[in-house]
């Protein structure tokens, strides 16, 4: 334990040292929260006001907090990914400079070293991912919304914990085959670029094709933000959709369940897979399951190093 405690500290010690690396893990929320601050939070909920105009029973005064809960749970899934993929920087930067080789020949299992090198990242992301929760509710108050309740809280910080234990186990096998700082730098690259895409809160998966709105089930991190979304959401979502009843809806007859389903399954609040819903059980086995493997995965590839 104490081997891996003192490779867990150093490491993120490493990190905290930059402050640009820090900046970086932060940008995708700092560049969120200026864009809904100035104009993209009002365009979003008038443009769900039209949308939803025919629909009889709709609170719309309370739109623009279901809206920001929405993109602030995407939000922190980007987060969930990207703190963690930039504290993985220091073990493709020890393998570059052969660092690691030297811990590889040293008397520390290579399950230790494993470990130490993953819990670094995980723990930096689930800490600061929990402060920027608060910092994101601090927010949604700000623009007229309430604060999660105690449990709804609590569920928020677990889920935070268990997507970055996916994002993080995921990110370290990519780390360990990549090996070389250039293309660890090339990857972040693209991974900064996708990660929104992924999480659903650049677009919203209903605004994709429906083939490629398959693909989303084999995504853990996209499970991930749906169920940040639908916990997130749960107070705001009723106060908009309380009141809706039965009702024609452009000609067509709808239940309210309906209503609500067609909302969050078009906004990433739960997951379609055609006429099939995916559970929240079942979202989470996927995201707990992916980092078990990936971890599990990690592991190995540590043991064939000390092999070569």
């Amino acid at each position: 334990m104490r081997q891996i405690e003192i490779l867990t500290r150093r490491t993120i010690k490493l990190y905290l040292r930059n402050p640009l690396a820090i900046l970086f893990s932060f940008v995708y929320m700092l560049l969120f929260l200026v864009l809904i601050t100035l104009f993209l939070g009002d365009y979003m909920a008038q443009g769900m006001k039209e949308a939803y105009a025919s629909v009889v029973g709709m609170d719309f005064s309370a739109m623009r907090w279901l809206v920001d809960a929405t993109a602030m749970a995407g939000v922190l899934m980007i987060n969930c990914i990207l703190v963690p993929l930039n504290v993985l920087t220091i073990m493709v930067e020890d393998s570059t400079t052969q660092k690691l080789d030297s811990f590889l020949v040293s008397s520390v299992s290579r399950s230790k070293l494993a470990v130490g090198y993953w819990l670094s990242p995980f723990l930096v992301g689930m800490i600061m991912n929990t402060v920027c929760l608060f910092i994101a509710e601090g927010f949604i108050v700000m623009n007229g919304g309430k604060w999660l309740c105690l449990s709804e809280t609590l569920q928020v910080i677990g889920l935070i914990t268990v997507n970055t234990f996916s994002t993080t186990s995921i990110l370290f096998v990519a780390a360990l085959l990549i090996k070389k700082t250039q293309l660890y730098n090339t990857f972040t690259g693209i991974m900064s670029a996708l990660v929104g895409f992924i999480t659903g809160a650049f677009l919203p998966i209903g605004m994709f094709p429906s083939n490629i709105q398959k693909l989303f089930a084999f995504m853990p991190a996209h499970h991930g933000a749906t169920m940040m979304r639908e916990v997130m959401t749960k107070d705001a979502f009723g106060a908009v959709f309380g009141n809706v009843t039965d009702q024609m809806v452009k000609e067509s007859f709808m239940t309210a369940e309906e209503i609500a389903e067609i909302y969050q399954s078009e906004n990433g609040i739960i997951y379609m897979l055609g006429s099939i819903r995916f559970g929240f059980p079942l979202m989470f086995a996927v995201v707990i399951g992916s980092g078990i493997l990936f971890l599990v995965i990690g592991c190995v590839l540590m043991r064939k190093q000390m092999r070569r």
